[in-house]
């Protein structure tokens, strides 16, 4: 007998406390020993004999980082953890029933009955674990780890070997995904190499607190049994069979999903790597809603795409897949249909406000803040996806009918390898099947159009398949008539278009495309300085076509380059782009796009045949730039952006960049009837502009000239004639160099503004030729004549007020009051040197033409006014004429000199 009265060990920072009794001749012992070490304790009292014993352990985890720490400093111990961390703690209460002796012989015969006043060994343990964080390693080399917290985790395991039942209860959490699980189980040795286990209740729930709405419920309807049965030697084999169940999933948005299957059987055989495997498994499931797409993870909704309804889906499967597959799985509609908002309500639903453009656009921009928006039901007849597998013969097949979204059938059909123990769907696999697709109305899809965008047409499909998995073939043909595409608040509007186009193995050939622009309006800027031709001319043609013609080919390509290649040529012939009445733009030109070893590259040339564009006199307001407004929901989509963003920035350094960046050029001529009017300017533009894009990160950069052509420019409440107005592009598109003069006409003294730098830093200054003071020269801009020796300065400053007047509520530096009445001058004129105020008068004057001004003057202290009439007969030469209190003609010869 060894007997340990007194037991102590000290190592590492840890001790052992207690006393030890072995009886060798009994096969027996006793004990009782206390464990401390940093961060831990643990506490073990008991006695075993061979058939009896019983005991206690206890073990408590007070810092489980602490321990960590410990564990590592041992020797030989250092990377035992990894990467991995832990905090928190833990607690375990267990105790114990029965000798050694009973436990070997219950594990060699579990049916044997025990020896009589032997004690079945038994076991009782409880684990606590109030908070338990985690820190997994990465399996990516240098990546982040996963947090995992485990918090009031409860565990209770009571019973003996051939009986014991489990209760679990906690809560899990990693990232903005909670879990917690509420479970009974029970199951031990149900004779040699054969285990019995049931699940008596069993609830998961599941949130993303990122997703708001009620968690994922899955919930047991009744108890579940399984039997596992093993066996060792030159023929391993382990077969488990699980008896029938239910179970019902909710999820965040309304549904229940009711699933029952029947007895699943699974068994392995044979050793690595010529091991067999078969399972077999039926069942079904009802009332799979169609609104639970957008909760499964998705980025996107159905609803962001303007799809809803109420459709509702059944299911069921039965596989046996073993040496032989047999396996079949449907999903088809139950009842309910779907609505898409399409049409003007797709319109009105996808556009977003920006806080900017015309009052029309706001309107707009604002009618869906409601989310009210009408949409329209598909009147969905059947719904049927099938799968079926016999053999190594696989076949799917889709039913898709409804009144206004169309019809599809498809069937497709391949072959599976059975290799390594399972089924295999190798690139060589053989494809076959046909595809045939109707939609009488492709305006019910204009969800999938970019936002305020329509579309409309037919759709007739009809395509075989062929070649393998690697290289599949299609041969068949596609069509479209009636095509249109309008964007209302661009002003893009396409129609009358068809579409036809051939597939033939790995090629898809455009032989026709055309779409006819949209009815032009009766916009025109009219005047000298406005548009050549007129609105009705313009409403009278057709809009123009838009053709096109090439090829698309797909298919495997050396040097790791994309297999895809495409070769397209356009035509625009006079096509009406933009149909707004207050923007409208006629094209012509070709362009070309191919692409060929992920170069893609575009060449064209483009000319403008007319163009109104007309800039809104207001801008909407906007919110200043040291307003910052918060909210939750943006900041949690601003958040799972950042992630994906990150996400998608690892995967793309993590493989090779094959892809070149784009090769594009367009030449575009602005053409001779490219009028523009707002802001203050009415001009038509000329020049020829060079658009170049080389980069995907950068936009485009433009070089070229364009100049102002009669150009009139409204400044200081006068009409300014623009003598030279350039704007040079040698870069960014928003940033041109600026050269403009305005000069304020039939003046003997030259006098105007001009405008120099860049669109971003423009300097403006006013000009005179030959040079005055600024005061001076705006005399002659606002007045039209020198300032007076004495008064000038006031009138001056008085027609600088009229003209501010102008602006009042936010109106463009083009208005003032006397625009208001249709007049081109309203002003002042103060009495001279030594005058008395009485002389003061005020000026009325109108520009009838280019050459003939009229002037009326009403004196503020006397009875008569004078009308004054001036003709410039040349640049130098004037007639005045003048009728009132005094009459008279006047010849004026103008001499310049410096």
């Amino acid at each position: 007998m060894l007997d340990l009265r007194t037991l102590r060990i000290d190592a590492q920072r840890a001790s052992i406390d207690g006393r030890v009794q072995v009886r060798v001749a009994d096969q027996a012992a006793s004990g009782k020993l206390a464990l401390a070490l940093p961060g831990g304790s643990a506490q073990v009292e008991g006695r075993i004999a061979p058939d009896s014993g019983s005991g206690e352990v206890r073990a408590a985890i007070d810092d489980a980082g602490t321990v960590q720490r410990w564990v590592q400093g041992l020797p030989g111990l250092s990377g035992v953890f990894g990467n991995a961390g832990a905090k928190g703690s833990a607690k375990l209460d267990a105790s114990w029933q029965g000798g050694w002796r009973t436990i070997q012989r219950r594990l060699e015969n579990p049916n044997a009955p025990a020896p009589r006043g032997v004690a079945e060994p038994s076991i009782k343990a409880a684990l606590a674990v109030p908070r338990l964080e985690l820190t997994l390693p990465s399996e990516q080399p240098g990546g982040t780890g996963t947090d995992v917290q485990v918090r009031n985790l409860q565990a209770d395991l009571a019973g003996s070997l051939a009986q014991a039942t489990l209760a679990l209860k906690g809560e899990a959490a990693t990232g903005t995904q909670k879990f917690d699980i509420d479970t009974r189980a029970s199951g031990g040795i149900a004779g040699a190499g054969q285990w019995r286990a049931a699940l008596a209740s069993l609830k998961l729930q599941a949130q993303d607190s990122a997703r708001p709405g009620a968690p994922w419920v899955l919930e047991l309807g009744r108890e579940v049994t399984a039997t596992i049965r093993t066996a060792s030697g030159n023929a391993p084999r382990l077969d488990v069979e699980a008896s029938a169940a239910s179970a019902t999933l909710r999820g965040p948005v309304p549904g229940t999903v009711r699933i029952d299957w029947q007895p699943l059987r699974f068994s392995q055989s044979g050793a690595a790597p010529n091991r067999v495997f078969r399972v077999q498994s039926k069942g079904q499931l009802q009332g799979l809603p169609m609104a639970w797409a957008g909760a499964f993870g998705a980025n996107t909704t159905l609803g962001e795409y303007g799809i809803s309804g109420d459709l509702m889906f059944n299911g069921d499967w039965d596989i046996d897949a073993g040496d032989t597959l047999h396996a079949k799985a449907r999903l088809a509609r139950q009842s309910g249909d779907i609505r898409v908002q399409a049409g003007e309500a797709a319109l009105v639903t996808r556009i977003t406000s920006t806080g900017t453009g015309t009052a029309s656009e706001r309107t707009m921009n604002s009618a869906s803040a409601s989310g009210d928006a009408p949409s329209t039901p598909a009147g969905l007849r059947q719904a049927e996806l099938r799968l079926d597998a016999d053999g190594d013969a696989v076949r799917a097949v889709l039913a898709w009918d409804s009144e206004r979204a169309g019809k599809i059938d498809a069937d497709i059909n391949t072959r599976v390898q059975q290799r390594a123990g399972g089924w295999q769907w190798a690139p060589d696999a053989p494809l076959g099947g046909n595809i045939k697709a109707t939609l009488p109305n492709l305006g019910v899809w204009s969800m999938l159009a970019p936002p305020g965008w329509r579309i409309a047409g037919t759709l007739d499909a009809n395509a075989t398949l062929s070649g393998n998995r690697a290289a599949p073939r299609w041969n068949g043909t596609l069509g479209a008539d009636k095509l249109a595409l309008r964007a209302p608040v661009e002003g893009l509007d396409l129609r009358d278009g068809r579409l036809r186009a051939t597939l033939t193995g790995e090629r898809v050939e455009i032989t026709e495309f055309t779409l006819k622009g949209g009815a032009g309006s009766s916009a025109r800027i009219g005047g000298q300085s406005g548009n050549r031709s007129t609105a009705a001319s313009e409403a009278r043609t057709d809009g123009g076509t838009l053709s096109a013609s090439g090829d698309l080919s797909w298919g495997p390509a050396a040097g790791g380059a994309t297999g895809i290649r495409m070769a397209v040529q356009g035509q625009l012939r006079a096509l009406r782009v933009l149909v707004r009445t207050d923007r409208q733009v006629t094209l012509s030109g070709d362009l070309q796009a191919r692409l060929d070893n992920g170069q893609f590259t575009v060449r064209g040339k483009l000319r403008t045949d007319r163009a109104v564009i007309i800039l809104p006199d207001e801008t909407a307001p906007s919110l200043g730039s040291d307003v910052v407004v918060r909210s939750a929901a943006k900041d949690r989509e601003a958040a799972e952006a950042a992630k994906r963003e990150a996400a998608r920035a690892d995967a793309q350094a993590a493989k090779p960049q094959t892809a070149r960046p784009p090769d594009i050029t367009v030449e575009f001529d602005l053409g001779d009837d490219f009028a523009v009017q707002g802001r203050g300017i009415t001009t038509r533009l000329e020049g020829n502009l060079e658009i170049r894009s080389t980069r995907l990160d950068a936009p485009p950069r433009i070089t070229g000239e364009v100049k102002t052509v009669k150009g009139q420019y409204r400044a200081y409440g006068q009409q300014l004639d623009v003598e030279t107005g350039i704007a040079r592009f040698n870069g960014p598109f928003d940033n041109p160099a600026l050269d403009i003069l305005a000069i304020r006409p039939n003046l003997s003294q030259r006098a105007g503004v001009q405008i120099t730098g860049t669109a971003q830093s423009p300097r403006v200054k006013l000009y005179s030729e030959p040079a005055l003071s600024d005061a001076e020269t705006l005399s002659w801009v606002v007045l039209g004549r020198a300032s007076a020796t004495s008064g000038g300065e006031s009138a001056l400053l008085q027609q600088a007020a009229l003209s501010l007047l102008g602006k009042i509520g936010g109106a463009s530096t083009g208005g003032s009051l006397a625009s208001r009445f249709g007049l081109d001058e309203l002003g002042f004129k103060g009495p001279g040197d030594g005058g008395d105020l009485r002389e003061s008068a005020v000026t009325l004057g109108k520009r009838l033409s280019k050459d003939f001004y009229i002037t009326y003057e009403r004196s503020i202290g006397g009875t008569f006014g004078t009308l004054f009439i001036f003709y410039d007969l040349t640049t130098r030469l004037t007639l005045r004429g003048q009728a009132g209190q005094t009459s008279g003609l006047d010849l004026i010869y103008t001499v310049k000199y410096d």
